[in-house]
């Protein structure tokens, strides 16, 4: 039994059963074993791979994203960049060599000690916070790849015309899901959900609603915009949840601390807060779409020219999988938030062409 995995059996035997949320965050969170805290996460000997270490081109087009964004503004000397849970600081990396030099204020928020130690080593003057609010107050882009996945949610499922709490409940040794009427189960019931059937699943992300208006609020206050790429659903509801370890799927309960625990973001909601939050939204869009729009492709054709056979290959199935409709161009969105009259954000609006699988 893992350390956390004791803890929140003790917590359980206390308090009875614990929220979904809960549990995430402590596996994902606490201070000591906590998952994000301690684990080397990304890589082959990961959990899992993101966009930046597939393709160089991926840091490359987001540079081109703000370069354009710093260009509009004209060209100011106080603008930073801010990479929302940096990884390695691969994406950053790139992004900095796109700009070369003409934004010098990079800023990683993480958590992780051995990413961060990693993201020193890749960008040596790179700034470290944990939270949005300690970074300095100026305008500011912020890039989360991959971030919005990482927030716990709470899961709800209709059972007999009623509404209860998906929960975590301790039995012995184990952990397991357990249905529980609990304030919140008694808010989405007098919602009245659009009449969903029984044993529907709906899953509410607090901790996302939070993170969008801090940023909103931030970025009207300061200036700037934010990109987001994840995966997720615009219109649907579904139970989300993946425990993933080694790059495979595995139950979500079973080791605490040891697996990554992510969920689908509900790009829908976030657009209903932006709007509450009183900035414009783009998108979300397809992440295949959003690369090609600001010219991937030719990015490609450009590297090629100098590139030998083995690395034409390699740079044609990283950029493949990130923009193909059968793997990761579909499943992955992409939407940005700027304040009212902000410079347009380039990239959502092009004409679209077809995308090569």
């Amino acid at each position: 039994m893992t350390v956390l995995k004791n803890k929140i059996h003790n917590l359980i035997k206390k308090s009875g059963p614990i929220s979904l949320s809960l549990f995430m965050e402590i596996s994902m969170k606490d201070k000591m074993n906590g998952y994000y805290r301690k684990k080397m996460p990304l890589g082959s000997k990961g959990d899992f791979v993101t966009a930046p270490d597939i393709s160089q081109i991926f840091g490359e087009i987001i540079g081109i994203w703000i370069l354009d964004i710093w260009i509009k503004l004209g060209q100011p000397n106080d603008l930073q960049i801010v990479d929302l849970g940096g990884g390695r600081g691969t994406l950053l990396r790139d992004i900095d060599r796109v700009l070369s030099n003409k934004i010098k204020d990079l800023i990683f928020i993480d958590i992780n000690k051995e990413l961060i130690k990693i993201q020193k080593e890749n960008i040596k003057n790179a700034k470290h916070f944990e939270k949005i609010t300690d970074i300095p107050k100026k305008p500011t882009i912020f890039i989360g790849n991959e971030f919005l996945d990482t927030f716990p949610i709470h899961q709800f499922i209709k059972k007999n015309n009623s509404w209860k709490e998906i929960c975590i409940n301790s039995n012995s040794n184990e952990l397991f899901f357990s249905n529980e009427k609990t304030e919140l189960s008694k808010k989405i019931e007098s919602q009245n959900l659009l009449n969903l059937d029984n044993n529907s699943v709906i899953e509410i992300n607090f901790k996302i609603r939070e993170i969008i208006k801090n940023i909103s609020n931030f970025i009207k206050k300061n200036s700037g915009a934010a990109i987001f790429f994840d995966y997720g659903y615009l219109n649907g509801y579904g139970n989300s949840l993946q425990g993933i370890r080694k790059n495979k799927f595995i139950n979500p309960l079973a080791e605490p601390g040891l697996i990554d625990l992510t969920s689908h973001v509900d790009f829908g909601d976030i657009k209903i807060q932006s709007k509450y939050n009183n900035v414009d939204i783009y998108g979300p869009i397809t992440q295949g779409t959003f690369l090609e729009n600001m010219g991937a492709l030719e990015r490609l054709a450009v590297l090629e020219k100098n590139a030998n056979d083995s690395q034409k290959n390699e740079l044609r199935s990283g950029l493949k999988r990130l923009m193909s409709k059968d793997e990761m161009g579909n499943l992955f969105k992409v939407f940005a938030l700027s304040p009212k009259n902000f410079p347009s954000l380039e990239g959502f609006t092009c004409a679209k062409r077809t995308i090569r699988k």
